[in-house]
């Protein structure tokens, strides 16, 4: 499958004529909902049942929008990544400067995973994909990984950052950002921000050595 198909598919886009703008918000409505239940009661405990009488609608009418539960995890999961980490991604492959990359992507992670205590879920139940769904969610997380590898590696063989595994290091600065939705004080908004700029900050100085001078203007990047 391409990937431009995959962008179409996310959040239920269509390039068909005459769709109504209200199937994207009811669309997006019955994400939000579903992603919220998941996150309260967990995604066994909460039922194609619960969820319409939730939003209001009968179980005949939700199945009218997604096939199954796993197909709705799915649709969410999908819908995520392409509101959410494609446009990261999208902006920052056009920064010049690796290390400007890597900052722009950390805080921008940063700052949505501390948004929403519901972002868990896409973590935790990502398992509950078929191997199809799976795969096609795994495109998207390659190629995000694949953008912070690179930088990291552009910056190692251009001196400017100490030469430790790439993979690791990237893997490692991953679970900084998407792990804080298991441990952030989510009624402390107040923080997200400082939280944004520790992350950033802890790689510049532990990878590369001259980063206040390698990397001024950082500062100046916030997320939209």
């Amino acid at each position: 499958m391409d990937r431009d198909r995959l962008l179409m598919e996310a959040g239920g886009r269509s390039k068909k004529e005459g769709e109504r703008p209200a199937a994207y918000d009811r669309k997006s409505e019955i994400y939000q909902k579903a992603l919220d239940l998941f996150a309260k009661d967990g995604y066994d405990a909460t039922s194609m049942s619960v969820i319409a009488e939730t939003l209001g609608m009968s179980k005949a009418n939700l199945y009218y929008y997604c096939s199954s539960k796993e197909n709705l995890l799915y649709q969410i999961h999908l819908n995520f990544l392409q509101k959410h980490i494609i446009p990261i991604l999208d902006e920052m492959e056009k920064l010049p400067d690796p290390a400007d990359r890597v900052v722009l992507f950390l805080r921008r992670c940063t700052l949505l995973n501390t948004s929403n205590r519901a972002n868990r879920t896409l973590v935790h139940e990502a398992h509950r994909l078929d191997r199809s769904h799976r795969n096609e969610i795994a495109l998207i997380w390659r190629r995000a990984y694949e953008a912070v590898r690179d930088s990291i590696k552009e910056l190692q063989q251009s001196g400017r950052a100490r030469k430790f595994n790439e993979s690791f290091l990237t893997f490692m600065w991953f679970g900084a950002v998407f792990w804080v939705v298991y441990w952030f004080d989510y009624s402390r908004q107040v923080n997200a921000e400082e939280l944004a700029e520790v992350i950033a900050q802890s790689f510049l100085n532990s990878l590369i050595p001259e980063a206040p001078d390698a990397t001024r203007g950082v500062k100046k990047m916030h997320p939209k």
